[in-house]
């Protein structure tokens, strides 16, 4: 939720919409056309009026590393020559303030009753999710430390993490149930 937040703060869904339109050359360029359903929790939604950079309804599942991310929040035109977005240096910069994200899990779940975070874990999985994001970007030669900090504590990196996450709920399939009073048959081999 904090990468979300700092989406919404710093406008990025005023040149990136989440919105992929029931076109064929959309469908094309960003797969398949969004569902209503994908941004019930998105408040402000994220659909955008216009769009300057690509659509980010896929962006999840594009497969881009965190490295290549950060890059990207860095120098956006070392990534993608072409860029007219600007730097966005102070995210690498900034601290997250983990403390925050508690209250801001609690209000999105007062908003949604339906909303299916666990509230009073909130900060202990986002300090697990920063971490593994980081790692994946230190294995991929990205820095340890930067701007006096280690970078699972930037800001950026719950950005990172969001956009990992968007559009990937789309394509999940849900473990099948074992009916109550049964219980899972052992594969064989396998305990």
């Amino acid at each position: 939720i904090a990468g979300r937040d700092i989406y919404v703060s710093e406008g990025c869904y005023n040149c990136h919409s989440q919105m992929i339109r029931p076109l064929v050359a959309e469908k094309l360029l960003y797969g398949e056309y969004s569902k209503p359903g994908e941004s019930v929790y998105d408040h402000p939604f994220q659909w955008g009026s216009r769009r300057i950079g690509p659509d980010l309804a896929r962006i999840g599942i594009t497969q881009q590393s965190g490295v290549w991310h950060w890059k990207h929040f860095e120098s956006p035109t070392a990534m993608t020559r072409e860029s007219v977005m600007p730097s966005y240096r102070h995210l690498l910069e900034e601290k997250l303030n983990f403390g925050q994200i508690e209250p801001r899990v609690a209000a999105n779940k007062y908003l949604h009753p339906e909303y299916p975070y666990e509230v009073s874990k909130s900060e202990e999985l986002a300090r697990e999710q920063a971490e593994k994001v980081a790692a994946e970007i230190i294995s991929l030669g990205g820095p340890v430390e930067y701007n006096g900090h280690l970078i699972k504590d930037s800001t950026v990196i719950a950005l990172i993490a969001y956009l990992k996450r968007v559009g990937t709920d789309l394509f999940k399939t849900e473990e099948p149930a074992v009916p109550a009073g049964q219980t899972a048959t052992p594969v064989a081999g396998i305990q």
